[in-house]
Parts: C-alpha cells; structure tokens; sequence
C-alpha cells in the first residue's frame, strides 16, 4: 500500500494538504494512519489550563516525531488558551453565571505541519489591536500572526475556534 494525498479542513473553507503513510512501527500514535488528530476534553476555562494545553501540545508533537514544531506551538496555544479563557470569562459575567466555562483544544497534523484549534463558547470573534511598548496586554494575536503560516477564526453553532498552522 503507498501513500496519497488529501486534505483535512481547517474550518473556514481552506484545507491543510495531508500526506497520507502507511503505517509506520513504533510506539504510540506512530503506528496510527495519518492524518493524526489528538483532543483533549473540554477544559475548565481557568488560567490552570493553559499549562495543560502547553504539556499537552508538547508530549503530543513529541510522540508524533515533530519536536521541531514543540515550543512555536506551545506558546501558539499558550496565547489561544488565554484568549479562549478571557472570552469565556467576558461571556460568564455578561450571562452573570456562577458556572464555570469550558474551552477546548485539537491538535491535527500530516508529520509535516499542525493545526492548533482551541474552542470557547464565546461567539466575540478574534481581533488583532496593534499595541503600543507600553501596554501590558493586547499582543496575542500578534505572536499567532508572526508564529503561525496562516490563522484564522470560525463560529460554531455556539461559540467559536480560533486556529493556527505551523509548519
């Protein structure tokens, strides 16, 4: 059996190209075919999740071979996390709700590029502000715009996903 090609939606109408593989020998997802995917469930939408998604993200793309990716990716969800968490946070107090929120976060890769997709219940889409060398806040989306090939946001029937590739 040889490999062949395809494609996995990124969401919003583009596609990322997908080299499909035989089965490869090994541990873990390496004897998976590809395209590889990998969901953490949902999250509670709290700063303590961030740190799950970046160990996550790292160990993921370590069992999948593509170490060399690891630490854009991981700041890359570091900075959606974040964002996620603020927007449920913003969504919570204008629902003036006591519950807790969820985000969550995809990881789909073809062993040559990923993409990062973080979920949250918010439907505030994304927008990069350019910020001044004084101001604390506001640079996330600027990091995914400088790590990431291509990003870009979808709304689902409720909330969002923001995504991002690397390659």
């Amino acid at each position: 059996m040889s490999g062949g090609t395809g494609a996995v939606s990124t969401g919003s109408g583009g596609a990322l190209p997908v080299r499909t593989a035989e089965p490869r020998s090994g541990v873990g997802t390496a004897s998976q075919d590809w395209p590889l995917v990998s969901e953490l469930p949902p999250l509670a939408a709290l700063p303590s999740a961030v740190g799950c998604g970046r160990a996550h993200t790292r160990q993921v793309l370590n069992e999948w071979g593509l170490d060399r990716l690891a630490a854009d990716a991981e700041l890359l969800v570091s900075e959606l996390l974040t964002n996620a968490i603020q927007a449920s946070e913003r969504l919570r107090i204008r629902a003036d709700r006591a519950v807790v929120p969820v985000v969550w976060l995809g990881l789909v890769s073809d062993q040559l590029s990923v993409v990062i997709r973080v979920w949250d219940g918010s439907d505030e889409m994304p927008a990069r502000h350019d910020v001044g060398p004084d101001e604390i806040c506001g640079r996330g989306l600027m990091i995914v715009d400088s790590l990431s090939a291509e990003w870009g946001s979808y709304r689902k029937a409720t909330g969002k996903v923001v995504w991002a590739l690397i390659r």
